[in-house]
């Protein structure tokens, strides 16, 4: 595991922090400050760390100071602000890598696998090693729930979150995008896209009826047009004809 320190003067950005880091496995938050001065006293006394999430516009003591000091107690920093000014300073104070809020889990999670690439790969069975995904539930208090990827039969997209339909006629509703969803699944074949709103697994499929396609706990839709091209190619590949001559 990765132990990982966020600071940042604004409770939503380290809401939102903490949101991808739970999409990943491999990191674990060991400390959270929205005062820099407490972290600067907190973080000197403490052991190193790996990973230091650093806004840089704060109150009493900005992040590119505090970098300064904190630089030797962790083994990567990222800079995380909405101020794209700060850009050249950041790398002046021996940042390795600057994300311009709000970023998205795709940049996120690839600016992770760049900074470890040993510990979260950049390769297909890397990632496919891990069986699970860490959400926060908002039907249970924002708890955070692990789910196994064989569990899932699809997500759908609810606006300005995903309801995840699970095996035994369970959800879960987490605070997340499809597109989330989508960067989360790249390494996973079993899951495809064929609906704007849904992403499933085909190892779910229950039948397909003309355009229809139904899954395993009864949810069904019809193929969105721009996905016709992919669906045709996947009935391709999978579905099993005689060569008996009529």
């Amino acid at each position: 595991m990765l132990k990982c320190i966020i600071v940042d003067d604004e409770q939503f950005s380290i809401d939102a922090i903490l949101k991808y880091i739970n999409l990943i496995p491999d990191l674990d938050v060991i400390g959270i400050y929205t005062d820099p001065v407490n972290a600067l006293k907190t973080i000197s006394a403490a052991e190193d760390i790996d990973l230091l999430f650093m806004d840089i516009d704060m109150p009493w003591l900005s992040g590119l100071d505090l970098a300064k000091a904190l630089r030797s107690k962790t083994q990567k920093l990222i800079f995380t602000t909405a101020h794209s000014k700060y850009a050249f300073d950041a790398f002046e104070v021996e940042g390795d890598a600057f994300l311009l809020k709000p970023f998205t889990f795709g940049k996120f999670s690839t600016t992770i696998n760049r900074l470890f690439p040993e510990k979260n790969g950049n390769s297909t069975s890397t990632q496919m090693e891990n069986d699970y995904f860490l959400v926060k539930s908002k039907e249970d208090d924002l708890a955070i729930v692990k789910i196994k990827y064989n569990d899932v039969i699809a997500f759908e997209s609810l606006q300005n979150y995903v309801k995840i339909h699970l095996v035994n006629n369970r959800t879960l509703i987490a605070y997340l995008t499809l597109k989330d969803v989508l960067q989360l699944l790249k390494f996973r074949p079993e899951f495809k896209q064929f609906h704007r709103a849904f992403v499933i697994s085909m190892d779910c499929i229950s039948q397909i009826k003309g355009n229809t396609i139904q899954m395993s706990n009864n949810l069904a839709f019809s193929v969105g047009d721009i996905y016709k091209d992919q669906f045709a190619n996947y009935l391709e590949d999978k579905l099993l004809l005689t060569s008996r001559k009529r």
